[in-house]
C-alpha cells in the first residue's frame, strides 16, 4: 500500500503533538513505532511483523494511540506507552495514601486516570471511636486534583482525571453538587455509577435509599436559625438517623460557629426525581457522565475475575484497579474505495492491530508494578476506529438513520469477529492471557454472543487478550490523518474556529476536506450532517449498534443544542441508558464560549467559503474534553 501523504493540517498538528525532535514525517515516526512494538515478537518474526506494522501505519488503515504515537522510541524505548488507568482507592490511610502516590506517577509518565471513589466512607461517619470524623469522598478528590494542577504530561498537557461515584453512595447529592462550583474540582469530569436496579427504581417510581457498609443513609433538611429563631437556610444532610444528622451538620456543615439548628425534616428521595437530577445536570454542565456498572460488569468477558467498577477519563474502556487502556484504531474512511468497502483491508486492518496493541502490552514501560501485573492478567487492549462518519459518507449513508444503523451494526460484527479470530490465532502462538480459564471464559455474557466457529477456536487454542474492543475518541490522531473522530458525525462541514495565539484570540473559516472534494466533484452534500444536526436519539442510537459488539465501552458524545430541554429526552436517555455502557452529553453553550461555531450550509456560505480559499482542516474537533490523557 502506498505511504499516506498527511494534509497540510494534518502535518502540522503530527508535528505539534508527536514528532521526535529532528523527525520530518509521519512516515518517519511509524517507522520507529513499528520497530519498537515489533520488538516484543520472536527473533525470527521481528522482520516481517515490523514490516506489517509500518504497512498498515504508513498507509493510515491503522493508527496507534497517542501515547504509542508520542512515546515509541523516546527514552530508549522506555517511555509509557499506554494512555490511561484506573485506580480504586480501599477505605483505609494506607490505600488513600498508595493512592496519591501512584497518581503522581502515573500522571508524570503521561497517563491520565480514572477512580472510583465508591469505596469511601462518606462525610461524617466515624473513624474507629473518632465520632463524625470522615473528610469523606470530596476532601479525597480535591487532593487528587490540586495534584493533577500541577502536573503536565507529555508535551504539556495537564492530566486527564475522572471521578466516579456509584447512584448507591451517601455522599451522592454533595458530589453532584460540588463539580458545579466554579474552581471545584476542575481537572476531574465526575461521573455517576448507575446500576440495572437504579433505572429500575427510576421507572417505577419508587423511594430511593442510599447505603454503605449494609447501613441505609437518609437524606435530611436542617434549618438553621437566627437567635429571634427566623430560618437563615436549609442545610441538607445524609445521615442514619435525626440524631446522626444533627451531628454531622454539627461537625461538617455549619456555616459559623454560632449557627443554632432547628427542625430537622426527613425528605424522601425518589429514584425518578434523582435521575432527573443527574440528567438535567448533564444537559446543563456536561457533567455528570453516566457510566451503567451493571452492564459493563455484565456484558464481558472478564466477570469471573475482575471488577470494572470504573473507566479512564474519556470512558471508552472500563477497568478494574489498577488498569490500563492499550489503544489504536482502525481508520475506517480508507475502507471505502469506489463506493464499496474493502472487507478483506478492513480485516487485515483489525487482525494487524490485535497483533500491535498485544506487543505494545510486552514492550511498554509500566510507571507502577502493579499495573503491568493486571495488564498481564488479562492483556486487555483497545481497538477502536475512527472515520465511521466519512465511511458513511462515501457509501451516501446519512448518519443516525434507520440503514446506516443496519450498516453499522454489520460493520462491528465483523470487525468483532475478525479481532476474536485474530486473538486466538495469536493464543495458539504465544499463548492465552494469566487469568484464561476456557470454560469460565466462555461462559460470560459476551463470548456467548460469538458465532460457534469462534467459540471452538477458543476451546481449541485459548486467546490472547480477555478483552479487545473499543471506541476511542480519537481526536488529535484523527486530525493528523484528516478524518471524522472516532463513533462522532463531523461537527459541521463548515465552521469558524476560535483559538488563542500568545494573547490574541483569532478566528479562522475551517472547510471539512472531505466537504470540499464532494463540492468539487459534484458529489452528493446532503450526507454531511453535522453534531448538532443529528438528534440526541440518533446519537444514542448509533451508540447502541456499536455496543452490542463492543466488550468494553465507547466513548461517544450525545450532542444537544443549546436550546435542548433536559426534560424531553428524560425517558428516552432512561430507556437508552440499559443498552449503553456510558453516556456523555454535551449541550451547546453548557460550558461558556465554544471554540467551534457551525456555519450554515446556505449557496452564498457554500460559494464563499468552499471557493473563496479558506483553511481546509481536519473535520474533526476535540470530542474528549479533557486536556491530558489524549484518550486515542
Amino acid at each position: 500500500m502506498a505511504i499516506k501523504e498527511l494534509s497540510p493540517f494534518g502535518h502540522e498538528i503530527f508535528m505539534k503533538r508527536y514528532a521526535y525532535p529532528g523527525e520530518k514525517s509521519y512516515a518517519e515516526r511509524v517507522k520507529v513505532v513499528a520497530k519498537q512494538i515489533a520488538s516484543g515478537e520472536s527473533p525470527d518474526k521481528v522482520e516481517s511483523v515490523e514490516a506489517r506494522f509500518y504497512e498498515v501505519m504508513s498507509s493510515g488503515d491503522f493508527v496507534p494511540g497517542g501515547r504509542i504515537l508520542f512515546g515509541a522510541g523516546r527514552n530508549a524505548g522506555r517511555y509509557n506507552l499506554l494512555n490511561c488507568y484506573v485506580i480504586i482507592p480501599e477505605d483505609t490511610v494506607e490505600s488513600l495514601g498508595d493512592t496519591i502516590k501512584d497518581m503522581y506517577t502515573i500522571s508524570c509518565a503521561g497517563g491520565g486516570l480514572g477512580f472510583n471513589f465508591s469505596k469511601i466512607r462518606p462525610i461524617g461517619d466515624d473513624i474507629s471511636n473518632i465520632k463524625n470524623s470522615a473528610p469523606g469522598v470530596i476532601s479525597e478528590m480535591r487532593k487528587i486534583d490540586a495534584i493533577g494542577a500541577e502536573v503536565r504530561a507529555g508535551k504539556n498537557r495537564r492530566t486527564a482525571l475522572m471521578g466516579i461515584l456509584d447512584v448507591t453512595h451517601p455522599e451522592l447529592v454533595r458530589f453532584l453538587k460540588a463539580k458545579l462550583k466554579k474552581g471545584e474540582l476542575e481537572n476531574f469530569n465526575i461521573s455517576v455509577g448507575i446500576t440495572d436496579r437504579f433505572i429500575e427504581a427510576a421507572e417505577n417510581d419508587e423511594e430511593w435509599y442510599f447505603s454503605f457498609n449494609n447501613k441505609k443513609y437518609y437524606v435530611y433538611g436542617i434549618d438553621s436559625l437566627d437567635k429571634a429563631g427566623n430560618v437563615l437556610y436549609t442545610q441538607t444532610v445524609v445521615a442514619l438517623n435525626e440524631e446522626d444528622a444533627v451531628a454531622r451538620a454539627n461537625e461538617h456543615f455549619k456555616v459559623d460557629s454560632d449557627d443554632i439548628w432547628g427542625e430537622v425534616k426527613k425528605i424522601p428521595v425518589m429514584a425518578k426525581e434523582l435521575w432527573k437530577t443527574i440528567w438535567t445536570n448533564a444537559v446543563e454542565s456536561g457533567d455528570p457522565g453516566i457510566y451503567n456498572i451493571s452492564y459493563a460488569n455484565k456484558h464481558t468477558n472478564v466477570s469471573y475475575f475482575e471488577e470494572l467498577n470504573a473507566t479512564n477519563p474519556c470512558g471508552e474502556i472500563s477497568l478494574p484497579s489498577y488498569g490500563n487502556c492499550c489503544l489504536g484504531s482502525v481508520n475506517l474512511a480508507n475502507m471505502v474505495v469506489d463506493g464499496e468497502v474493502d472487507w478483506k483491508r478492513l480485516a487485515k486492518a483489525v487482525r494487524t492491530g490485535v497483533r500491535f496493541l498485544d506487543n505494545v502490552l510486552t514492550v511498554n514501560h509500566f510507571p507502577v508494578t502493579a499495573c503491568k501485573e493486571v495488564a498481564h492478567r488479562s492483556r486487555r487492549i483497545g481497538l477502536g476506529v475512527m472515520g465511521l462518519h466519512y465511511m458513511l459518507i462515501k457509501l451516501d449513508l446519512l448518519y443516525g438513520k434507520e440503514e446506516s444503523l443496519e450498516f453499522i451494526e454489520r460493520l462491528f460484527q465483523t470487525i468483532k469477529n475478525e479481532a476474536y479470530k485474530a486473538s486466538c490465532y495469536l493464543a495458539r502462538e504465544k499463548g492465552s492471557f494469566d487469568a484464561f480459564d476456557s470454560k469460565k471464559y466462555l461462559s460470560e455474557e459476551f463470548t456467548k454472543e460469538l458465532p460457534a466457529r469462534i467459540r471452538m477456536l477458543i476451546k481449541e487454542h485459548g486467546i490472547r487478550n480477555a478483552v479487545m474492543l473499543t471506541i476511542a475518541p480519537t481526536g488529535t490522531t484523527a486530525m493528523v490523518q484528516g478524518v471524522s473522530t472516532g463513533l462522532e458525525p463531523i461537527f459541521s462541514a463548515i465552521y469558524k474556529r476560535r483559538y488563542k495565539e500568545g494573547n490574541v484570540i483569532k478566528e479562522t473559516v475551517v472547510v471539512d476536506p472531505l466537504f470540499k472534494e464532494h463540492f468539487d466533484n459534484k458529489l452528493p452534500l446532503e450526507y454531511f450532517v453535522g453534531a448538532y444536526e443529528v438528534t440526541p436519539k440518533e446519537h444514542m442510537a448509533v451508540q447502541a449498534a456499536c455496543q452490542k459488539h463492543i466488550d468494553s465501552c465507547i466513548s461517544k458524545t450525545i450532542n444537544m443544542p443549546e436550546d435542548a430541554n433536559a426534560a424531553s429526552m428524560l425517558d428516552e436517555a432512561l430507556q437508552y441508558a440499559s443498552d449503553l455502557k456510558g453516556m456523555t452529553v454535551y449541550r451547546a453553550g453548557s460550558k461558556g464560549q465554544e471554540p467551534l461555531e457551525a456555519i450554515p450550509l446556505t449557496r452564498e456560505n457554500i460559494e464563499k467559503y468552499v471557493k473563496g480559499g479558506y483553511d481546509i482542516a481536519a473535520a474533526g474537533a476535540e470530542v474528549c474534553s479533557l486536556n491530558g490523557g489524549n484518550c486515542g
